[in-house]
């Protein structure tokens, strides 16, 4: 079965989908099966990685979910999968995903749907790339429940530690509620400048807040292709 990784931050412009993007990128340059799933109504993965009209898309994330909530059958892969010139299988998104929460408001367990969706694919991949939208709520739920670990992008500047409290009680909640084996692979500074007191600060307050079973990727994105990729 293919791992899961959620590349998340209730924050937006932190480089999740620089992240996302990149790391899929090189996981499939390794020679690994990579799903890239665009989770975020910017659809910025989307537009990455070569698609230049999105909202012509007539099978994004969005739709895939709907017809789970509707209990319709999913239509076949190569219908809704997109084979980027990098070689990563993109699964899209567009602004039809702003609906989500909307779409999930008469849901039945509407916080396992995007589980539901990424089980039916997990055996055809070694690695399943989220890239999610910058909002707490039912949408990064579905992401932490359906994810096997989290890659959490954060800018290393004054406010970067702001709402990382909120963001990691959400996580111990669903951790040992909903998904027991997820976990936190490391946190990615991202726009870094290790010279600067504002930078050594903010890593030592997360540092401070998420103790040692936490790995810090002391890098920047110009040095990506050296992250351990788990």
């Amino acid at each position: 079965m293919g791992k899961v990784i959620g590349i998340v931050n209730k924050k937006g412009g932190v480089g999740k989908t620089t992240t996302a993007t990149t790391i899929s990128y090189l996981l499939t340059k390794r020679g690994y099966k990579v799903a890239l799933i665009d989770f975020d109504s910017q659809r910025h993965s989307t537009l990455l990685s070569g698609v230049l009209c999105p909202e012509q898309l007539p099978l994004t994330i969005y739709d895939l979910l709907k017809k789970l909530v509707m209990d319709e059958p999913l239509p076949e892969a190569g219908e809704y999968v997109i084979q980027t010139e990098n070689g990563v299988h993109l699964i899209s998104a567009n602004e039809k995903l702003d609906n989500f929460e909307k779409l999930m408001s008469d849901a039945t367990f509407c916080e396992y749907k995007l589980k539901e969706f990424v089980d039916t694919i997990r055996d055809s991949y070694d690695y399943i790339i989220i890239d999610c939208m910058p909002k707490m709520g039912t949408p990064m739920i579905n992401v932490m429940i359906c994810a096997d670990s989290l890659i959490i992008p954060l800018q290393s500047e004054t406010l970067a530690a702001e709402g990382m409290s909120a963001f990691l009680r959400a996580y111990h909640k669903i951790q040992s509620r909903c998904n027991k084996e997820l976990k936190i692979e490391g946190i990615l500074f991202t726009m870094d400048n290790q010279r600067t007191r504002v930078s050594k600060r903010v890593k030592s307050q997360v540092e401070t807040s998420l103790g040692e079973k936490v790995h810090i990727f002391p890098i920047q994105f110009r040095d990506l292709s050296g992250l351990r990729i788990p």
